[in-house]
């Protein structure tokens, strides 16, 4: 299987999902909701920057993405594997609907 994060990447992912679960125990939070009501924050706040013209809409995504990869180490799941899933639903789901155009 192809790699899609770096070993450093990797790293830093481990290191902050486990500050992140500690912090969420400090406060008696369950992390995977604590998780969630980020990732739900986060969409709306990149919306409204990419309106403005904010670029600060890019580092919100790397923050959204950084989410994401946690949740997936929260199921105790290797990122790799989960986006080696998704790559080609991906590309499929956008192939159907560009046939799907062509047949209108």
């Amino acid at each position: 299987m192809r790699k899609s994060l770096t070993g450093y990447s990797k790293d830093q992912i481990k290191a902050i999902h486990a500050k992140s679960r500690r912090l969420n125990a400090l406060l008696k939070k369950n992390h995977a909701k604590a998780l969630f009501k980020m990732l739900l924050e986060h969409g709306p706040e990149i919306k409204e920057l990419y309106a403005k013209k904010d670029k600060h809409y890019l580092i919100e995504t790397g923050d959204l993405i950084v989410l994401c990869l946690e949740l997936i180490k929260e199921a105790k799941e290797s990122p790799d594997t989960i986006l080696a899933k998704c790559y080609p639903r991906f590309h499929k789901k956008i192939d159907s609907l560009i046939a799907s155009l062509g047949k209108i």
